[in-house]
């Protein structure tokens, strides 16, 4: 799986910025928890998408599973991640504390029986509380589902087994947590939220957008009245899934649509204009 920041993601970044990274720059403290499986399968290659992170200024820390603990080489992770914490098993006990410290969860090697507890609110377990936890909190969880997907390494013919799966992800994905594929890279999800929470919270930076009579430029074009405030700069993936499917949505120029905004709005058929 190739992860790099798309060429989108990189012009809107050095668009909107002037000289020093805005990762490099404002987030510091952005503190990611990284949660770990046990599963290996393509685990070397996530570690080190993992560490392009890192690099970028965001501060990581460990929790590892029951199995993780015993199926990974966890010490080679650590001397690879040098993480500011490391969290096991027993530390289920802290999740309070825990869910305090961190902004973000990352999920990269989520398994079969992560996935099937988190969707049916079975948290016995120190990894599915933890994601139930954020979650549950409303803090942003990112997971890669290629492990379920291709459980030992293979893809299923089963497609009873193949229909559960499905529906597990999409029930957690309902709950809130975004999905790392090929499309929507580590990194690049990553970066992309960061950006837009800049752009809309700190109104005194270079990169602010002028919202100045967009109220009533903002039309959309639909069958009923949808909840999309009027003055929004950036429209993302929950702007469209709140509008109903085969409709417009008309915007006025300097809008923001984030990637996955427009992935959404083509899924649902929904005809985005800027006028």
């Amino acid at each position: 799986m190739k992860t790099k920041i798309t060429s989108k993601v990189l012009e809107d970044i050095s668009k909107r910025l002037q000289g020093e990274s805005i990762i490099e720059k404002e987030n510091k403290t952005l503190k990611a928890l990284i949660v770990l499986n046990g599963s290996n399968i393509e685990i070397n290659e996530k570690i080190e998408n993992i560490k392009k992170l890192k690099n970028r200024g965001i501060n990581i820390s460990l929790a590892f599973s029951f199995m993780a603990e015993r199926l990974l080489d966890t010490q080679r992770i650590i001397n690879t991640l040098q993480p500011l914490q490391i969290y096991k098993e027993e530390d289920i006990t802290k999740l309070k504390n825990i869910s305090k410290e961190y902004s973000i969860i990352i999920g990269p090697n989520i398994t079969t029986n992560t996935l099937s507890k988190i969707s049916l609110g079975m948290i016995d377990t120190f990894i599915p509380n933890l994601i139930w936890t954020f979650l549950y909190q409303g803090k942003k969880v990112y997971l890669d589902f290629n492990q379920v997907k291709n459980y030992l390494g293979e893809e299923t013919k089963n497609k009873e087994i193949l229909n559960i799966t499905n529906k597990y992800i999409d029930t957690i994905k309902k709950m809130g947590a975004i999905e790392i594929d090929n499309k929507n890279t580590l990194e690049n999800i990553i970066l992309e939220n960061i950006v837009l929470e800049k752009t809309i919270n700190n109104h005194t930076n270079n990169y602010e957008i002028n919202t100045k009579g967009l109220q009533n430029k903002l039309r959309v074009s639909q069958t009923k009245e949808e909840p999309i405030p009027q003055t929004k700069t950036v429209i993302t993936e929950k702007d469209i899934i709140s509008m109903s499917s085969n409709n417009k949505l008309i915007l006025p120029k300097g809008t923001i649509i984030t990637p996955l905004a427009k992935d959404k709005a083509r899924e649902k058929n929904i005809k985005i204009e800027i006028k």
